[in-house]
């Protein structure tokens, strides 16, 4: 890798794309930091035709080029599936260890690549049912909800992603590649929240809330026009609280002192569900005749944890994203399509979709 010198992070790093939908988002988070990336045909890869957003930055697999001498010159392959469909596809960790040993080989599957599920059919729902995610998705008095996209696999690709970056310096460092075992469902286990901290430090086993608050001072209100988030409580202790009560009060809302009684500090009364709906109440009787842009600004004022809930809309006008240029319009088939970038910045480097693409390795 040391013979192409380039600003972006991974110039020269040469990666072959085979794991469809699975590993997707890894390819693009490693295309926007420069790497060369060739993607394979979908039906080469999997069923399922990614997104503009995960293959912009990529190039499909030239004609006549063959997968045997991409894999020769390739650094990392990217593959996303169980070891059954992998040997079928020629692809199996331990042959392409042995062909290429140079070669570091991130494989995403929904349940790693041993184990008694390694080869069970599985889709989104069913990983993220496994992996814990829906017990905490939805209304409690209703069955869970899958949230939107393909989380199972957007959670194994950043996992994975600290894999790749860890043995692309091992391979620059002594020139051996390595295996990346990475399973979804493991990967959706390690992101929920602070689930496992609360059994682990309360022996609360958390469950599905809907927008409802768990407590006082914590969850989705209502605003004059749509949603914010606010988090003045966590585990029945008040964060922020006096900064919360000081603009309320500072505001001449009716009944913001009577959030100064003793019983508010009281870790069991803040947990309760009465205690949930008399702050309700009354902060969204404040917050109904305020946009969710003044509530941000005047609680980051006052050193309360409160965000705007943005709408698609919201973000594509949103001064900060704008003035970051964020949002990318990038050449896709003949065609602009608008993108998000990359949820990193560099400073003095345009990492991201949209750049001027890197030599081939092989072209250099």
């Amino acid at each position: 890798m040391d013979e192409v010198s380039c600003m972006l992070p991974l110039s020269g790093v040469s990666v072959v794309n085979a794991a469809g939908h699975q590993g997707a988002y890894l390819a693009r988070l490693l295309s926007d930091l420069g790497a060369d990336t060739v993607r394979l045909p979908t039906d080469a890869a999997d069923a399922k035709e990614p997104s503009p957003f995960f293959t912009v930055g990529q190039q499909i697999m030239p004609p006549g080029e063959s997968l045997e001498g991409l894999l020769e010159r390739a650094h990392l392959l990217i593959t996303g599936a169980g070891p059954a469909k992998l040997r079928r596809l020629g692809l199996a960790p331990d042959t392409l260890a042995r062909r290429f040993p140079r070669l570091v080989h991130v494989a995403l599957s929904p349940y790693g690549q041993d184990g008694p599920h390694a080869d069970r059919p599985a889709t989104d729902l069913t990983v993220l049912a496994a992996g814990g995610l829906l017990a905490l998705s939805g209304d409690p008095d209703r069955p869970p909800v899958r949230p939107v996209g393909e989380q199972s696999a957007i959670a194994a690709s950043l996992h994975a992603g600290v894999g790749a970056l860890i043995a692309l310096l091992v391979l620059e460092e002594t020139g051996e590649g390595q295996q990346v075992d990475v399973s979804a469902q493991e990967a959706v286990a390690h992101s929920l929240e602070n689930a496992a901290q609360y059994f682990d430090l309360e022996g609360v086993v958390r469950r599905r809330t809907g927008s409802a608050s768990a407590e006082a001072a914590n969850g989705l209100f209502a605003c004059a026009d749509g949603w914010v988030y606010l988090v003045a409580g966590i585990g029945g202790s008040p964060l922020g609280w006096t900064g919360l009560v000081t603009w309320l009060e500072g505001a001449g809302l009716p009944g913001a002192s009577q959030l100064r009684a003793g019983r508010w500090e009281e870790h069991q009364w803040r947990r309760t569900a009465e205690a949930a709906a008399e702050f309700r109440l009354v902060f969204e009787g404040f917050a109904r005749e305020r946009s969710k842009q003044v509530l941000y600004e005047e609680g980051q004022r006052h050193g309360v944890s409160i965000a705007p809930v943005s709408t698609p809309g919201d973000l594509l006008t949103s001064p900060q994203l704008v003035e970051r240029n964020f949002f990318r319009t990038v050449q896709m088939d003949g065609e602009p399509v608008l993108v998000p970038g990359s949820p990193y910045r560099f400073r003095g480097l345009d990492v991201g979709p949209g750049r001027a693409m890197p030599p081939r390795a092989d072209k250099v």
